[in-house]
């Protein structure tokens, strides 16, 4: 942690953190889950999802975020009976 930037670019990220959850999706493909964050951001980050499986048909969302954590959300997954995992990336930025 710690702030850092690009010499020519345009990030300026103060805090990057990263994981992977585990959401239970329902008979439909659907379902949500809280991730908390391991260190508070300062700022309320930007977030970033992506699937885990082999699943390329579901939509992950992040909702509710704020400094503390997130809500991670898949919409129309192949998958309907198990678990999906998703693996994000939130990074919070001075403006």
């Amino acid at each position: 942690m710690g702030k850092w930037g690009l010499h020519s670019g345009y990030l300026k990220a103060q805090n990057i953190q990263c994981g992977n959850v585990d959401i239970t999706l329902d008979g439909s493909g659907d379902g949500t889950t809280s991730v908390t964050f391991p260190h508070a951001m300062k700022t309320v980050p930007t977030v970033i999802m992506t699937v885990q499986e082999s699943d390329t048909t579901g939509t992950c969302s992040a909702t509710s975020v704020t400094t503390a954590g997130f809500t991670a959300k898949i919409d129309g997954s192949s998958i309907t009976s198990d678990d999906a995992t998703i693996g994000w990336i939130a990074m919070d930025y001075e403006a």
